[in-house]
């Protein structure tokens, strides 16, 4: 018997990886996943599919958007189990402004990877049920779509419950933002 088994996490058991493994078919269903020959595909509930051509409607608050080279940017479809929830350092201990977490991601092609209003809008089309067990008690930001207002103030959208739906909210970058407050981005 051969045990050769590496997780970032360390978090399976040996019967999850038994139980994967009877859910590929056996040893010759994992064999041929191994080989690429056989492909799990998400869950549909998690699928998330986003007309790139066409570009977004905004609020009446918006005066200017920050980055329109990326209102069309993402894939047009894809398993939102994948998306990334990203914290700033300063989140994780604690609190940090939203210019600051604007600063940060504006380095590098960190914004690019960020999900956008287009993002958030086939997001909130999903369920509450879906949302709720990917981002639970959450307010999720869309990082993509910063814009500035009449005043020149920066707001970022986000999601989160409210009741039995999933909102959409600008929030002011001046404010503070939390340890339950991620950016949603696609791994690079």
């Amino acid at each position: 018997m051969k045990i050769d088994f590496a997780s970032q996490n360390q978090n399976l058991t040996i019967g999850q990886l038994n139980t994967i493994v009877k859910n590929l078919g056996g040893e010759d269903g994992a064999l041929k996943f191994l080989r690429g020959e056989l492909v799990v595909q998400p869950a549909p509930e998690f699928l998330i599919r986003v007309d790139r051509s066409v570009k977004p409607t905004y609020p009446d608050l918006v005066r200017k958007v920050m980055h329109p080279e990326l209102e069309l940017a993402g894939p047009a479809e894809y398993n939102l189990v994948t998306v990334e929830q990203w914290l700033h350092d300063d989140q994780k201990r604690g609190s940090v402004f939203g210019n600051t977490i604007y600063k940060n991601l504006q380095k590098g092609d960190n914004l690019a990877t960020c999900l956008n209003l287009q993002d958030g809008l086939a997001i909130q089309a999903k369920s509450i049920a879906v949302f709720r067990k990917l981002f639970a008690g959450k307010a999720v930001f869309l990082w993509g779509s910063v814009v500035r207002d009449r005043f020149g103030d920066l707001y970022v959208p986000h999601l989160c419950e409210d009741g039995d739906g999933v909102v959409m909210y600008w929030y002011w970058l001046d404010y503070s933002f939390g340890s339950r407050d991620p950016a949603l981005r696609f791994s690079k």
